[in-house]
């Protein structure tokens, strides 16, 4: 029988979901990343008091590794190690932005990465710039580090003032709590009820969808509205920046900035003087969280009729999952789901939204109809796993818009995500948000042309292009 899987903090904590907004707490989903990110900025000035020293410790942790940089002379020596040491950052567990299912720790950065980073700040040092914030900035300039990891960072050095936050939010809230220790103190932390682990309880006012100066589209965008730094960028790579942007690998953006330090200087400063303002989760814009009831809704207004007396079995599990494709098709073309899909400002929602709501749809009409079926979110980042409660079948989902590339998923994703996974079968669900259609068409040639071949290929199942209101037409 299929069961609720998805679970958000205020009920792993058996508190009321009103009573967590009341204290202004982030209740997010459990085992689904949330897309929110822990910004260091508004701890300059947030009224938490917990909370109140946890910039200054933010700032004097860069800066102690910024001094043991300048000292170094040699990637061998022993300054260098320290920095080193000084970057390299655990998971930080329990954080309750569910970034893994149920243990809720994020990625970490292990040695080498931190190594890299030691690297690329020694050379931002080298050509006189030494503001800690160049830290805050690194995922502009280094691979493999992003929001994400810039986020985890930010826990991990203010880990104790979460932890004395948490504490005193669970003796408040009267919270079920057991002694937790960290970094050689002791913590009465809440815990999750359903699986026991303790929880670090993040404040609202610190988490933003808009991690400024981490990937390539927050610099371009910090450019495109800045005329002094595009016109210095642009006399730079003796080009347009616009032309140069997408085809720059972030190595290059590395060496464009430690040459011209003034251009770096201002990017840090602007950087400085960004908004900080927390996530609005009155009007949640991305859909982080409103995903769920407009599924609930959904589901409820237009059920889905399986046949209960069909059992599942490997054998038939396509078939009962293309049902539940085609109904959110309907539900899409014809029911008017297609305006949640856009924002107020006239916007697509990020196709994590889709995915999101596709699996809520999902696992609401596979609870209705008692299947023996399972439908599992890749924690809100991609696919969504319909699997037998018992026995190896299984169908992969993967949701994907037509702006995006349908080509790669189809080439790529899915066959990765058989093979890692055992799927039995795949389908690629396609949105159509785009007037375009050249690259769905190229991509049914492809299919037809792999299916003459012999070749174990997808389904795909295509909704209508989702369109906004008449109000946004």
């Amino acid at each position: 029988m299929g069961k609720q899987t998805t679970h958000k903090l205020n009920q792993v904590l058996d508190v009321s979901a009103e009573v967590l907004d009341r204290e202004k707490i982030f209740n997010g989903f459990i085992g689904i990343d949330s897309g929110l990110y822990l910004d260091p900025r508004p701890l300059k000035q947030t009224h938490i008091q917990e909370l109140k020293g946890s910039y200054e410790n933010f700032r004097k942790h860069f800066e102690k590794i910024i001094k043991t940089l300048v000292k170094s002379k040699s990637s061998e020596d022993i300054f260098f190690r320290n920095a080193v040491r000084l970057l390299t950052f655990k998971e930080p567990g329990f954080l309750s932005l569910g970034y893994s299912s149920e243990g809720n720790s994020g990625r970490g950065i292990g040695p080498e990465l931190a190594r890299n980073l030691a690297v690329t700040a020694r050379e931002i040092i080298e050509v006189g710039i030494t503001d800690p914030e160049m830290f805050e900035i690194i995922g502009l300039l280094e691979e493999n580090i992003g929001a994400d990891r810039v986020s985890d960072m930010t826990a991990r050095i203010m880990l104790p003032d979460l932890a004395k936050y948490s504490e005193n939010q669970a003796t408040k809230l009267k919270l079920e709590s057991q002694k937790v220790e960290l970094s050689g103190v002791e913590y009465l932390l809440p815990i999750n009820k359903r699986t026991k682990n303790p929880l670090i309880l993040i404040p609202q006012e610190i988490l933003n969808d808009f991690p400024v100066a981490n990937d390539r589209s927050d610099i371009d965008e910090v450019v495109d509205h800045n005329s002094k730094l595009r016109s210095q960028i642009n006399s730079m790579i003796g080009e347009e920046w616009e032309k140069a942007f997408k085809s720059l690998r972030k190595s290059e953006l590395k060496r464009l900035f430690i040459d011209n330090p003034d251009a770096l200087r201002e990017l840090i400063e602007l950087y400085k003087a960004s908004r900080t303002e927390p996530y609005d989760f009155v009007e949640d814009p991305l859909g982080e969280f409103n995903w769920l009831e407009i599924a609930q809704e959904y589901s409820k207004k237009y059920p889905l009729s399986i046949e209960t007396d069909k059992v599942v079995s490997p054998e038939n599990i396509l078939e009962m999952v293309v049902v539940i494709c085609n109904h959110f098709k309907k539900l899409v073309e014809k029911n008017g789901l297609s305006i949640v899909f856009w924002d107020k400002y006239d916007q697509c929602k990020h196709e994590r939204f889709a995915q999101r709501l596709f699996f809520g749809i999902a696992e609401a009409y596979c609870n209705a109809n008692s299947l023996d079926l399972s439908p599992e979110s890749d924690a809100g980042r991609g696919p969504v796993d319909f699997k037998l409660s018992s026995g190896k079948a299984k169908v992969n989902v993967e949701i994907k818009y037509t702006k995006n590339n349908l080509s790669h998923a189809y080439a790529a994703q899915l066959p990765i995500y058989n093979e890692a996974e055992g799927a039995s079968h795949s389908i690629l669900l396609v949105i159509r948000n785009t007037d375009k259609i050249t690259a769905f068409e190229n991509l049914k040639k492809r299919r037809q042309r792999d299916v003459e071949s012999g070749k174990k290929v997808p389904e795909i199942i295509v909704d209508g292009r989702i369109k906004p209101s008449a109000s946004k037409s």
